[in-house]
């Protein structure tokens, strides 16, 4: 049987997620509002060189066009990712009758805790 991993966000997945959810909330917050720095601000270093501000928004305003606003998330599943954690929600927008899958990377070892990527699919 494959189990779920949280690292070091927690023993538990209540433990873990307790830890990682303010960090995703935030995030799509900032995404809801194609606020790059604040989205920026919960990332490792290198998104700011991987993603520009330009390219952030345009993908925001595709995503709020297209899919709409973030709405509500469940969690699935972790994953080992590069010796990351991997966090699978299944998710809903509220301009989409459509689910869509939520997958964030994060650095458990970092202190604050940041993300080091984001997916939807």
């Amino acid at each position: 049987m494959i189990e779920n991993n949280f690292g070091k966000l927690g023993a538990t997945q209540i433990e873990a997620l307790a830890k990682a959810e303010p960090l995703i909330e935030a995030i799509l917050k900032a995404q809801d509002e194609v606020d790059y720095e604040a989205f920026c601000a919960n990332f490792e270093g290198g998104l700011r060189t991987n993603i520009t501000k330009s390219d952030f928004e345009q993908n925001a305003r595709h995503i709020l066009s297209t899919m709409g606003k973030f709405k509500e998330k469940k969690f699935l599943a972790t994953l080992n990712r590069q010796g990351m954690v991997g966090l699978i929600y299944k998710c809903k927008f509220d301009g989409s009758p459509d689910d869509f899958i939520l997958t964030f990377t994060l650095n458990d070892q970092a202190e604050p805790l940041k993300a080091s990527g984001i997916w939807i699919s």
